[in-house]
């Protein structure tokens, strides 16, 4: 129930973006799930580029997943 939500970051992001919601949770399936289909290229990249900055790749897929997948946003949820 995302107005009574366990997780506040996940309820905000399914009422604000439900595409994004949708992109999320399926990356989220593919990676710890070993979920089917093709992967999101867009979303892997950003993950990368944290990860090149040293950042452990499941830290950096929480941080992005926080922050609507905005790299800057992350970059400073993770160095600021």
């Amino acid at each position: 129930e995302p107005k009574d939500p366990q997780d506040a970051v996940v309820a905000k992001q399914f009422l604000d973006s439900p595409a994004l919601f949708n992109r999320t949770a399926k990356f989220w399936t593919q990676h710890y799930a070993n979920a089917s289909g093709p992967k999101d290229e867009e979303l892997w990249k950003k993950v990368d580029k944290l990860v090149d900055m040293g950042v452990s790749q499941d830290q950096a897929i929480s941080a992005l997943s926080c922050n609507q997948w905005d790299l800057s946003k992350a970059t400073d949820y993770v160095f600021g």
